[in-house]
């Protein structure tokens, strides 16, 4: 992001939602930043973690926002490096709610949210979002921290099974800052 805005009102008009190739929201960000008169807002979350290094992901895996004219700038825009299209309806770009914009810059003003790295606990209740088991809620009954592994207690055929899942595949419910629970 460029500058200080006057305020959020004015700084939150004219948004569109970009989305990016796999893996390239931030090679999408840089170039973008070059263009004249487009101004990038890429909100990505921190989790400090002691013994490595700071992991950044993006809010919105695979999009990003940018502001500028659609007339001017749609061509430049949509064939940036890193960049797969504009978010659109019918072919006309799809401009974001100034409300919206107005809520991610509250919650990430610098264009990062810190998430507290809060241990997950044992019992804790947990959804598959990813793997062989997608779909499935289980326990968590024990905690792997060394391979980042978490032992999760669910149904399988009528039987309880404890299963060792990665804990990217798993949703626990209060770890994202856009979450309600």
């Amino acid at each position: 992001m460029t500058g200080e805005p006057d305020s959020l009102e004015d700084w939150s008009k004219g948004w569109f939602c970009l989305r990016a190739k796999p893996r390239m929201e931030a090679v999408a960000s840089a170039t973008l930043a070059t263009l004249d008169s487009v101004e990038v807002f890429l909100p990505r979350t921190i989790r400090p973690k002691k013994a490595i290094p700071t992991l950044v992901k993006p809010l919105f895996p695979g999009y990003l926002f940018a502001r500028f004219d659609p007339i001017i700038h749609h061509r430049n825009v949509h064939y940036a490096r890193g960049v797969a299209y504009i978010v659109r309806r019918k072919e006309i770009p799809v401009p974001i709610h100034p409300q919206i914009m107005i809520e991610l810059r509250l919650i990430s003003p610098d264009g990062i949210v810190e998430i507290p790295d809060q241990p997950h606990q044992i019992g804790d209740k947990v959804k598959i979002i990813a793997g062989l088991f997608k779909g499935g809620e289980g326990k968590v009954t024990q905690l792997v921290s060394a391979r980042e592994r978490v032992k999760v207690l669910f149904e399988i055929l009528g039987q309880p099974r404890e299963v060792e899942i990665d804990e990217n595949s798993l949703d626990f419910p209060s770890a994202h800052p856009m979450s309600s629970g």
